[in-house]
């Protein structure tokens, strides 16, 4: 059985809070990315000698440290409150033209009904 639904407005505070999972695990795999970028140019640094860039080692190793973090803080921030506002704008855009419209297939069940019990194992 199929069903029209539309969804005519998001609820915004969930909306952010799945955003900023998403956005803060994608963070994570950048920051580790940029970290292991700032590690091997400090090892590079290395190689050249310590008296051509001294302290380099030191400066790339630290923020490749705290690039983890703060790159995953940063991206699920500045990347949920973007999902945010877009959700508000869906929702001020679905007063004027209406919420999208989905097709839901339903297996045959009518939701809201109880499920009669199974009987009881002897």
């Amino acid at each position: 059985m199929r069903k029209t639904a539309e969804l005519k407005r998001v609820d915004l505070g969930s909306l952010f809070k799945v955003a900023f999972v998403l956005y803060a695990a994608l963070g994570l795999f950048a920051g580790l990315f940029y970290g292991l970028i700032f590690m091997v140019i400090g090892q590079l640094g290395g190689i050249l000698g310590e008296d051509v860039l001294p302290g380099l080692r030191f400066l790339t190793g630290f923020v490749g440290v705290l690039a983890v973090p703060v790159i995953a803080m940063l991206y699920g921030i500045l990347g949920s409150m973007v999902v945010a506002i877009g959700g508000a704008l869906y929702n001020l855009a679905t007063r004027w033209v209406g919420g999208v419209k989905l097709e839901i297939e339903v297996d045959g069940s009518v939701p809201g009904t109880p499920v009669a019990p199974s009987p009881p194992m002897q």
